[in-house]
């Protein structure tokens, strides 16, 4: 059974933002540990921050595509 939350305006934008923010960093991470071979520690993180960046990109997508009929 699905259940259903009900988000106020202000309180969707901040998670959205909050979402963006961790979907950008991820990015930052992602980018710096994939281009920074050289270093053992940071090519042996790459696999977890590219499932974290997938999984950040998942949140993000669903903040962008949700229906603008939340509740003010």
């Amino acid at each position: 059974m699905e259940e259903r939350f009900v988000i106020k305006r202000k309180d969707f934008k901040k998670l959205e933002k909050y979402a963006e923010n961790i979907y950008n960093t991820t990015v930052v991470i992602d980018y710096f540990c994939s281009s920074q071979k050289e270093y053992e520690e940071l090519y042996n993180l790459a696999p977890v921050v590219k499932n974290l960046r997938r999984d950040a990109d998942q949140v993000n997508a669903f903040f962008i595509n949700y229906p603008e009929s939340i509740d003010e």
